[in-house]
């Protein structure tokens, strides 16, 4: 890894803000908070190109407590550049009843709902982690008053994709991502958030919109995991991922800057039909045969077991048969050792195996392509060297692989150019 670590329309829109004004289709809000405690919530929105639009539903009850406890809310825009608001919470008379408190914070809640509704991405690219240092920052800086109990809560209603700054996935495997890894490289550039006390709920993570393709299983997990570790890490008081939620719409591509899309690589043991074949291949995506599914003797580019690889490629070999027309680059891969142009060798020399053996099962040559980057490409390439230089094999293993594309996708234009 380097020193990086590395629609919604006018209409739709309206009938959000009609929704939080007039409270139709919303849930009951209630009033979990007890009156010696003040809840301060900090909210990540997601409101950019490569996630679904922000389900406020989703934050209504939790700001109903910041506003009924008379706490603090604070909306945080994961942005190129996150911007956020702070909503003053006035406070209430004293000796009112009950009924009264509640109306007052039901008032307070539709006016912070209807300021989220218009808070959108302003700047290109998306930089999740200084989104949540920011959110973070505004809930360490509340000061406890009297006897009263802090309560603080950071809610993410976000993909978490982040496309810039210090941790980016754009030159990133998500399926080969390393928490540990990650994690230790951020304290050492101390940017860990700090989360001492504060409970994290995340929606969606890793839910797409736009260009950006669908993670598989694999991604999300891994991507879950990377955030799991950094909250973690920064002390957080309780950490969840709240998924299987219904999502918004997405936002048009012209409301907002633009926004990377991560390349999403597929496990070939995912693909159990001709069918996800071409969802892996879909807009630029690449499906990754492992040392688990192809092996090759060890430095060499003689398969280890050439029937076991064919039918590996069983269903890809369908697919071309079914799609005359599509054709392939096949792209081989490996771990950071023995020097970068024996490396990049070795690997056109593995992507020429995998062709020969797709032309034997009766693929044309002419919709074959190959190449070999060895480990030069960021988008395939995982960190996999210990700190002493030495190989980390648990790492490694996953670089020394082949990839396959659709040869007319961007992905494969960017490997091309390398040759």
């Amino acid at each position: 890894m380097k020193k990086k670590v590395k629609r919604l329309g006018a209409v739709a829109l309206a009938v959000v803000i009609l929704a939080v004004l007039t409270g139709c289709g919303t849930q009951k809000v209630s009033a979990s908070a007890s009156k010696n405690q003040e809840v301060h919530v900090a909210v990540v929105l997601g409101a950019h190109l490569n996630s679904p639009c922000v389900n406020l539903k989703l934050i209504q009850d939790v700001i109903y407590q910041a506003c009924y406890s008379q706490g603090s809310v604070i909306l945080v825009v994961d942005d190129g550049e996150p911007y956020c608001t702070s909503i003053n919470i006035p406070s209430q008379e004293k000796h009112l009843s009950k009924s009264k408190y509640e109306q007052i914070a039901k008032k307070q809640v539709k006016k912070i709902l209807k300021s989220a509704s218009s808070m959108k991405s302003q700047t290109a690219e998306v930089d999740s982690l200084k989104s949540i240092q920011l959110a973070a920052r505004g809930l360490n800086s509340v000061e406890q008053k009297g006897d009263t109990e802090l309560v603080r809560k950071l809610i993410i209603c976000d993909s978490l994709l982040s496309t810039t700054g210090v941790l980016s996935f754009v030159d990133y495997n998500l399926n080969t991502a390393d928490a540990e890894d990650i994690t230790t490289q951020l304290k050492e550039l101390d940017e860990i958030p700090q989360l001492d006390g504060i409970s994290v709920t995340a929606y969606n993570v890793g839910d797409t919109a736009g260009q950006q393709k669908a993670l598989p299983e694999t991604s999300r997990k891994n991507l879950k995991a990377v955030w799991n570790s950094i909250f973690e890490a920064g002390n957080a008081k309780k950490v969840q991922f709240k998924d299987n939620l219904p999502l918004s719409s997405s936002y048009e591509e012209d409301s907002m800057p633009a926004v990377s899309p991560i390349t999403v690589v597929q496990s070939s043991m995912e693909v159990h039909d001709t069918e996800e074949v071409n969802e892996a291949f879909v807009d630029g995506g690449v499906l990754n045969f492992d040392e688990t599914s192809i092996a090759f003797h060890e430095g060499t580019a003689e398969l280890a077991d050439e029937e076991s690889a064919s039918k590996a490629l069983q269903y890809v070999t369908e697919y071309m048969n079914q799609y005359p027309d599509f054709k392939l680059v096949v792209c081989g891969t490996t771990a950071c050792w023995g020097g970068e142009d024996y490396c990049k060798k070795l690997s056109l020399e593995r992507a020429d195996a995998i062709c020969e053996l797709l032309v034997k099962e009766g693929i044309d040559r002419s919709r074959l392509k190959s190449a070999g980057v060895g480990y030069s490409f960021a988008d395939f390439y995982t960190y996999d060297q210990k700190p002493d230089g030495e190989l980390d094999e648990t790492i490694a293993k996953t670089n020394r692989s082949v990839k396959l594309v659709d040869w007319d996708s961007d992905t494969a234009n960017k490997i091309l150019k390398l040759e």
